[in-house]
């Protein structure tokens, strides 16, 4: 599993998920379709220009602000 954030700018109806997801939402997604086995994986393509990947690790904000590192980043 996967998770993607809606870029959208309008909230997209996602039948995988059975439901619409908002504008600026997170949700987590299957990696593979439904039908998918270890010889024929079926990966599934987020559109870059209504998804955007999110990880869960973050960048602390002063790191983000100037474009530096951490100790933790060395």
């Amino acid at each position: 599993m996967s998770k993607v954030k809606n870029v959208s700018g309008g909230p997209l109806d996602v039948p995988l998920l059975g439901r619409e997801v908002a504008d600026g939402e997170t949700v987590e997604v299957p990696d593979y379709q439904p039908d998918h086995t270890d010889e024929n994986p079926l990966p599934i393509v987020w559109p870059p220009n209504r998804w955007l990947p999110v990880t869960d690790k973050k960048a602390p904000a002063a790191a983000v602000a100037d474009g530096s590192t951490t100790k933790a980043d060395a």
